[in-house]
């Protein structure tokens, strides 16, 4: 007997459910990083004798990353330095809260940080930073530098950034197994189509 078009749609799609089945799954991850920083033992000078800063200790700040994206290469070339874009950023310094719009320069990776940034304030840089925080033989100590100007004095303030890796990848379901959850779904529908038409 001649199947009617629900039922080859029905077999056709249980077949292919079926297929997918026998598929060996690999877990696919998540590819954004997340690194938090700190800084300790912060010192700060002030030229023409201002008053100290009121700093509270440690300083942090975090900074996201794709792993799959392009890297970028650090120059000179000979240091053979190559690190990621940055896709986030946050950092609280003396009250001047700096997010991705506000730094410049290059990137990270889980273990290395070489970035910088600027606070524009009355059209005149107020403050800025750097950080260099390379986990790398022949680098020198990871070192954080910035300058905070507050009305006439000029404060140069330095300390070490400690870097630690926030999260880990997360196992997220693969193309083959999402598809295949699609089609039982198409196919249970089918099901109960011809069934109603067959009772009826």
């Amino acid at each position: 007997m001649a199947m009617n078009p629900y039922q080859k749609i029905a077999v056709t799609a249980s077949g292919v459910v079926i297929g997918f089945g026998t598929l060996k799954v690999s877990p696919a991850y998540a590819i954004i990083r997340t690194v938090d920083f700190t800084i300790t033992d912060v010192t700060q000078s002030a030229a023409y004798g201002g008053p100290p800063l009121v700093i509270e200790q440690p300083l942090s700040g975090f900074y996201s990353f794709d792993d799959q994206s392009t890297p970028v290469i650090v120059p000179p070339a000979e240091i053979n330095l190559s690190l990621f874009p940055l896709t986030d950023f946050g950092f609280n310094l003396n009250g001047r809260q700096f997010g991705l719009e506000d730094i410049s320069g290059y990137g990270g990776t889980a273990t290395d940080l070489f970035i910088g940034g600027s606070k524009t304030e009355g059209n005149n840089i107020e403050t800025n930073f750097s950080i260099s925080a390379i986990n790398r033989p022949d680098f020198a100590e990871p070192r954080f530098n910035a300058t905070a100007i507050r009305g006439s004095f000029v404060y140069s303030l330095g300390g070490k950034p400690q870097l630690q890796l926030r999260n880990t990848p997360v196992s997220v379901p693969e193309g083959s197994t999402l598809f295949s959850v699609c089609v039982f779904g198409l196919t249970t529908i089918f099901i109960k189509r011809l069934n109603k038409k067959n009772n009826i």
